[in-house]
C-alpha cells in the first residue's frame, strides 16, 4: 500500500467566525475510508465548512479576462462560504491564476458555460434570482430584500456586465462610491455584494448553511482527497469505491 502524503497540511492561523459546536461524529452515512489517513484537525474544519456552505447564493462571472481577477473571484466566493459559481466564457477562455487563487477552485463546485445564454437558462431553472451592480440603479445594495434564491453576477473590468445579463437581471443596485474612479475592482465588488446578501442569508438560516446531506457528503469525499497522495489507491484497497456522482472538471488555463 503506499504511503499517503499531504501536500498541505492543515494550518491554524485563519480566524473562524463561525464556531458554533458540531458534533463530532458528525452527520454522514458512514465513515469514509480516507478519514484514517487524515488528521482530526482537518477533518473538523471540513465538516465544519461543510455545514456553512451556502447553495442559495452564487456568483456569476461573465466574461472575465484577466486571470488575477477570476482567481480572486474564486477566494471571494469561496471565503464567504458559497459553494456553487458560475463561470461564463463567450469570448475568453478558462483562465485562471493558481497563486492569487490558492486553490480555492479546489473547495468550489464551478460550473462552466459556453454562452451567456446558457448560463441564465441554467440559473432560471433553478430557481436563481439575478442580482447586477448597476450605477444607474435607482436603490442601494442594502435596500434591496434578501429573498429567494439569488445570483451575483460580475462582468468584465472594461464594459461590465453585457446586454443580456442586464436585460435578464431581476435585482439591480449601486454600490456607493465615494471617489472619482467610478469602479470597484471585481474582486471587491463581489465581496461588497456578498458580505451583504451573506449575513442576512445566514441570519435567516439560524446562522448555518443550507446545503442537503447528500450533496455534503459528495463534498466532503472529493476535499477528503485534497492534498492527500494515493487517495483513489486508498480508497480501493479499503473497498471504499462508491461511484459517487461529481461535478464537471473546468479545463483551466494556468496563468503564471
Amino acid at each position: 500500500m503506499p504511503t499517503p502524503t499531504h501536500r498541505n497540511p492543515p494550518t491554524a492561523n485563519a480566524r473562524r467566525t463561525d464556531t458554533a459546536p458540531l458534533d463530532p461524529r458528525g452527520p454522514w452515512p458512514r465513515t469514509d475510508a480516507l478519514e484514517t489517513w487524515t488528521s482530526a484537525a482537518r477533518l473538523a474544519r471540513i465538516d465544519h465548512v461543510l455545514r456553512q456552505r451556502l447553495v442559495s447564493v452564487t456568483a456569476v462571472f461573465e466574461d472575465i479576462f484577466d486571470p488575477h481577477n477570476v482567481a480572486a473571484c474564486l477566494r471571494t466566493a469561496d471565503g464567504f462560504g458559497l459553494h456553487d459559481v458560475h463561470l461564463v466564457t463567450n469570448r475568453y477562455g478558462a483562465r485562471l491564476h493558481s497563486t492569487v487563487a490558492k486553490s480555492a477552485d479546489r473547495w468550489l463546485d464551478i460550473h462552466h458555460h459556453a454562452t451567456t445564454a446558457a448560463c441564465i437558462a441554467a440559473l432560471q431553472a433553478d430557481g436563481f434570482r439575478l442580482w447586477v451592480s448597476d450605477l444607474t440603479a435607482d436603490r442601494t445594495l442594502d435596500q434591496v430584500p434578501v429573498t429567494g434564491r439569488i445570483a451575483i453576477v460580475v462582468g468584465n473590468a472594461a464594459n461590465g456586465v453585457s446586454a443580456e445579463i442586464a436585460a435578464a437581471a431581476d435585482e439591480r443596485y449601486v454600490l456607493p462610491m465615494w471617489g472619482m474612479v467610478q469602479s470597484f475592482n471585481l474582486s471587491v465588488a463581489l465581496g461588497l455584494s456578498l458580505g451583504t446578501v451573506v449575513p442576512q442569508r445566514r441570519a435567516q438560516l439560524g446562522g448555518h448553511g443550507d446545503m442537503d446531506l447528500e450533496r455534503m457528503w459528495r463534498a466532503r469525499r472529493r476535499w477528503l482527497e485534497h492534498g492527500l497522495d494515493h487517495a483513489e489507491l486508498l480508497r480501493q484497497d479499503a473497498g471504499d469505491t462508491d461511484d459517487d456522482p461529481r461535478p464537471p472538471t473546468v479545463q483551466w488555463e494556468r496563468a503564471p
